[in-house]
């Protein structure tokens, strides 16, 4: 096709004419060309005129050729460099551009190394090798949602990648990262591995929060709540926020209280019962740290080490000390107080236009019931008539007669139910012992059958 780079105007136009080869003819590539072999060309004067130079002058113009030997001389160098210099230990010179010298929010994509055995907790102090710098900070670990929320997470990942930010210098974007979390020899030592993404002025990572609260006071739709806020400047945080309840009822965060206890009000679709518990689900920001300590490794005496802070556990093992519990995330015994609800009282023109099967239907006659215990009915003494004491006295010797019979045929029947059992077993065992024999006799005939007839081939 033609129109290969069209649009530069006349001077500098690619328009091909009908035939003219792509690449070959192009009028705009053949002034490229042109202008790369005239910049070739005065290259190779500026270096031959060069050569008659003496050393020092060729290389004020172009620069010492790689390979050469030179003297550097450094200034503004702590004493401590000097002083504990080991030159059985190389240093290696390197250049940073103008950007790379300022410090801020870095953003990278990393994943914990497969050999490293124990997962990386969030705002654990990392050592990071990025570039020419070697450096210590606190990374935040968080993941991206599918709606681009920033969740935070507190360890990392077992076998895939997650994100992290930290401060640190800003470097350009695809920069390959190494973390390390110690600096003993007895283990792998790398701890991650991980490439820059971006240098994010502004980086907005969330936590869940839930708050729990309850309702003092109820009204028909709206309800005053309590203990979920600690003051009316938090409330204005909040207004508009969703509310639910444990039954499942919505609500909103409606203005707080003129009390500055922290107490609202808030209006819902349903009446709420005065045992609800309104739940508050929200995202809120989580501070990103700011530490920032270079690797001083060449100020410090040699075998001594450089001054790094350590993580929480290497602390805690060194004084011996136990990990601290936090009250709050114990978990306790649940104590509910019994609910009792008022029995459902249906009006009486309301009955009348239920149908009669939806109809509450009359109790049963009182005589019937068992009366409730410390009632006067119970309470009240039962005076009998000789004939009924009588009648009463024959259907307990009924009972008791029963009741006898009863336990003499169970003891019976526990009796020949042991005696069927003892047969069963001694018949089994006997029928067992003839099957048994019957086999041994059939393979001895088999064994002699097969047996003669094997001496019989053979000779």
């Amino acid at each position: 096709g033609g129109g290969g780079g069209g649009g530069r105007g006349r001077s500098g136009t690619s328009a091909l004419r009908p035939g003219q080869e792509l690449f070959e003819e192009d009028p705009w590539i053949v002034e490229q060309r042109r202008q790369q072999a005239e910049q070739r060309r005065r290259n190779r004067e500026l270096t031959e005129s060069l050569a008659s130079l003496p050393p020092d002058e060729r290389a004020a113009v172009q620069g010492y050729a790689p390979g050469s030997y030179v003297r550097v001389v450094l200034t503004q160098v702590p004493c401590e460099l000097p002083r504990n210099f080991e030159p059985r230990f190389p240093l290696v010179l390197g250049g940073l551009l103008s950007g790379e010298e300022r410090l801020g929010l870095v953003s990278m994509r990393v994943k914990k190394h497969r050999w490293h055995k124990k997962v990386l907790k969030s705002q654990d102090p990392l050592t990071f090798s990025v570039g020419w710098r070697r450096f210590q900070s606190l990374p935040l670990y968080y993941v991206q949602d599918p709606n681009l929320r920033l969740r935070h997470i507190k360890y990392t990942p077992e076998h895939m990648h997650c994100l992290a930010a930290f401060h640190g210098p800003q470097v350009p974007p695809n920069t390959g990262v190494l973390c390390f979390q110690t600096d003993a020899r007895k283990s792998f030592r790398i701890s991650a591995t991980g490439v820059v993404l971006e240098v994010a002025a502004n980086l907005k990572v969330v936590k869940k929060l839930k708050l729990v609260g309850s309702p003092f006071k109820v009204f028909k739709n709206t309800a005053f709540i309590k203990d979920m806020f600690t003051s009316a400047l938090e409330v204005a945080k909040f207004e508009g926020a969703a509310l639910r309840t444990v039954s499942g009822v919505r609500g909103q965060v409606k203005r707080a209280l003129q009390a500055d206890d922290g107490t609202f009000r808030a209006t819902f679709e349903d009446k709420l019962l005065r045992s609800d518990l309104v739940l508050l689900k929200a995202w809120v920001p989580v501070p990103l740290p700011t530490l920032y300590n270079p690797v001083s490794n060449l100020l410090a005496p040699h075998g001594r080490g450089w001054l790094r802070m350590r993580t929480g556990a290497e602390v805690r093992a060194e004084l011996g000390a136990a990990p601290r519990v936090n009250a709050d995330s114990l978990y306790k015994p649940i104590e509910r107080a019994p609910r009792r609800f008022n029995k459902l009282a249906v009006p009486k023109a309301l009955q009348a236009a239920l149908p009669y099967k939806s109809k509450p239907k009359l109790d049963a006659p009182s005589a019937a019931k068992k009366p409730r215990k410390g009632s006067l009915k119970a309470l009240r003494a039962v005076v009998a008539e000789p004939e009924e004491r009588a009648a009463a006295k024959l259907m307990q010797q009924v009972h008791t007669m029963y009741n006898e019979r009863e336990r003499k045929r169970k003891r019976s029947m526990e009796v020949r139910r042991a005696a069927h059992a003892k047969k069963a077993a001694r018949e089994e065992g006997e029928r067992r012992e003839e099957q048994r024999k019957r086999y041994r006799e059939v393979h001895a005939r088999m064994r002699a059958k097969y047996g003669l007839e094997g001496g019989q081939g053979q000779a």
